[in-house]
């Protein structure tokens, strides 16, 4: 139960951040016009290497994508702290790395404990 629970947590954050950070450069952030393409070349490409992996539960592809979100975590501190304007579009982006660090990391743990007592 707490497995499953974990995994679709992990899912929907990994799937979301993806979803949010592309929604952020071209609908809600203010990135001028001529360089939302930059944009989406530079932080969208990372999220989509372990994507795979992800979405089929493999460990290492899990873990990697955990150490990638932490760099959006971080990303969307950063702007929360530092631009008022856009202080709620850094937490929302900070809250689903961190959500997806997390959950990840219980999957992980949880299955593998399940693994061992079976």
């Amino acid at each position: 139960m707490k497995i499953g629970a974990a995994r679709w947590l992990s899912l929907i954050s990994y799937l979301g951040l993806i979803a949010w950070v592309m929604a952020w450069i071209v609908f809600l952030g203010d990135v001028p016009q001529e360089r939302i393409s930059l944009w989406l070349l530079l932080f969208v490409p990372p999220l989509l290497v372990p994507l795979r992996g992800v979405l089929f539960g493999r460990d290492k592809a899990l873990i990697w994508a955990a150490l990638i979100s932490l760099g959006y975590a971080v990303h969307g501190g950063v702007v929360a702290w530092s631009d008022p304007a856009q202080r709620w579009l850094g937490l929302a982006e900070a809250g689903l790395g961190l959500s997806y660090l997390v959950s990840a990391s219980y999957f992980i743990r949880w299955r593998a404990l399940g693994d061992a007592g079976a």
